[in-house]
């Protein structure tokens, strides 16, 4: 059986700069322990809807946090409890 880890998804607005599009920066942040965790960029506000029901969260819930993470900035999902392997495949976990 997969062993299944529970934490938090952050997501950041980033502007971009001289050098780098605007884009999202979204980590996933255990409650306990210690991980090799990854940080996704998506480039877009609709990229980012993708990337969310991706990683199972329902198409509406996907929607609202993204236009949250766009409108309000840092957006954090807490309660997030996935498997290694689906966090692997995301891309979150190296």
């Amino acid at each position: 059986m997969a062993s299944k880890l529970i934490g938090t998804i952050r997501i950041t607005p980033n502007p971009g700069d001289e050098t780098t599009k605007p884009h999202f920066e979204v980590v996933f942040v255990p409650y306990s322990g210690r991980l090799n965790t990854k940080t996704v960029r998506v480039n877009t506000h609709e990229d980012l809807v993708a990337f969310l029901q991706e990683i199972r969260l329902p198409e509406d819930e996907a929607s609202r946090w993204a236009g949250r993470a766009r409108g309000e900035g840092v957006v954090l999902i807490s309660g997030i409890e996935r498997t290694e392997a689906q966090l692997k495949e995301s891309g979150l976990l190296a």
